[in-house]
């Protein structure tokens, strides 16, 4: 079983595209060897971001509330991180790596390129793409 923290950039992507990140939470979604782990603070992140006029323009608001409570149901909600400390460049993205390191996550999976060029890694950070390429060629 493969545990990540999905950003919010991938989980909204997910929700208005069928590209690699639409991929990497459906097969969360199925139970397909991927455990997605969100919080309370990740969650209210999507929401707010999927109320947005410009992404509302893609995708309906209602279809946003189903979304949104598919992620609820069928992902791995945990508690928001204890603990946050400055990690990266972006302090916004601190959270992100306080709850991977919470719960023994393997990759924080995100288009944030504050993230993917964080020096530090720890878990590793992967694009979406490369992530899915990583699910593919393990046979997921």
């Amino acid at each position: 079983m493969i545990r990540v923290v999905v950003d919010a950039n991938v989980l909204v992507s997910a929700a208005i595209s069928v590209g690699p990140s639409h991929r990497i939470v459906s097969a969360a979604f199925i139970a397909e060897g991927v455990t997605a782990i969100v919080c309370p603070a990740l969650l209210a992140e999507v929401s707010s971001v999927l109320n947005r006029p410009r992404i509302q323009k893609r995708l309906l608001a209602d279809r946003a509330v189903a979304f949104l409570d598919d992620l609820v149901t069928l992902l791995d909600v945990v508690a928001d991180p204890s603990s946050v400390e400055p990690e990266t460049r972006d302090p916004k993205d601190d959270y992100l790596v306080a709850l991977a390191a919470e719960h023994g996550v393997d990759f924080i999976v995100s288009g944030d390129k504050d993230l993917l060029e964080w020096e530090g890694q720890s878990p590793p950070v992967m694009a979406p793409a490369a992530f899915w390429n990583l699910l593919e060629s393990a046979g997921r």
